[in-house]
């Protein structure tokens, strides 16, 4: 087995645990934990890695994919195929909660300042009407 097919098949692999652990994560992000998410964040880093190394590969002269490593990458297709739509929904989820968070850090700097010039001296004026 040569450099590129083991880089193909290392490929292959991380790619069905990414998928695998896709479909483990939960739509609403706060039912995930942060382990699982850590987790599919390594996973994409390993198969960048070896993408980038099977790159290296491919881009020599002359190369070419053996039979056998047609249907790997077939396999790699259809995975990507049905990792897409878990990954765009995963996506949107994390989008809403950072919004989320935003929103509530928006709120909360404004009530902030209304806290800040309060007299501890000794008396209280009510001003109410």
């Amino acid at each position: 087995m040569s450099g590129y097919e083991k880089e193909l098949d290392t490929l292959l692999k991380l790619t069905e645990e990414v998928y695998v652990q896709a479909l483990s994560i939960n739509s609403n992000m706060e039912e995930n934990e942060p382990e699982e998410l850590e987790v599919v964040q390594r996973l994409f880093e390993r198969r960048q890695k070896v993408i980038d190394q099977l790159e290296t590969y491919t881009k020599q002269p002359n190369f070419q994919w053996a039979t056998t490593d047609r249907e790997q990458i077939k396999k790699l297709q259809d995975y990507e195929q049905k990792l897409q739509p878990l990954l765009n929904r995963l996506h949107q989820s994390f989008l809403a909660k950072m919004n989320r968070i935003n929103q509530n850090k928006q709120v909360s700097q404004k009530y902030f300042g209304a806290y800040q010039n309060t007299s501890t001296e000794g008396s209280f004026i009510d001003k109410r009407k």
